[in-house]
């Protein structure tokens, strides 16, 4: 790809094509939010993931609760491999049970700020490689204030549900559909 402003940037492609879409206005901002979404379930190694997750939720499943979950849940998360994602999910998982949260309720907070603190994250990080296309001359003014911008309103747009409703269930295709490019001839932007 050698197009748009994050040519130059070490990210995957499907970063690149949103970066293309953030100075492009031919991209609604309901198909920037969904692209989004989708290279950020994309970046997940849901091989690694599920299982994990599986295994959490089993365990928050069972009826009989133990004297420290945390140490049961440090030992799960140490079993399997380590991740940015994981390794987030562990910190609120295990905050939340030390503030006497039952398992369940612990999990599916902790994956809701994980999904929210990756949403932050993420945003930042494009806001880093806008900045940094136009220090190297790849986005102009205008284009890089609209780049911000427009990363700003789509980051804002994420549902932190819609995510951990994809992280919990392991769908990498949750949001494929939303962005494939619309083929027919009557198809076109909305107005």
């Amino acid at each position: 790809m050698t197009d748009g402003p994050f040519r130059n940037a070490a990210l995957p492609s499907r970063w690149k094509r949103y970066g293309q879409e953030l100075v492009s206005d031919a991209a609604s901002p309901e198909e920037r939010t969904m692209h989004a979404c989708h290279s950020m379930i994309g970046s997940v190694d849901m091989k690694a993931f599920n299982p994990l997750f599986d295994e959490l939720k089993a365990h928050a499943g069972r009826a009989q609760m133990d004297l420290d979950p945390g140490t049961m849940v440090e030992t799960i998360f140490d079993n399997h491999a380590p991740s940015p994602l994981a390794d987030a999910l562990q910190r609120h998982l295990i905050a939340n049970l030390r503030d006497q949260m039952s398992p369940d309720k612990a999990l599916g907070e902790a994956l809701e700020r994980t999904a929210k603190e990756w949403i932050g994250i993420t945003k930042n990080r494009l806001d880093e490689e806008c900045i940094r296309a136009r220090e190297l001359g790849d986005m102009s003014r205008e284009e890089y204030r609209k780049g911000i911008e427009r990363n700003r309103e789509t980051f804002a747009a994420i549902k932190p549900n819609e995510l951990c409703n994809a992280l919990a269930t392991g769908n990498k295709r949750a949001f494929k559909q939303a962005v494939q490019k619309k083929g027919g001839v009557d198809e076109g932007p909305e107005e």
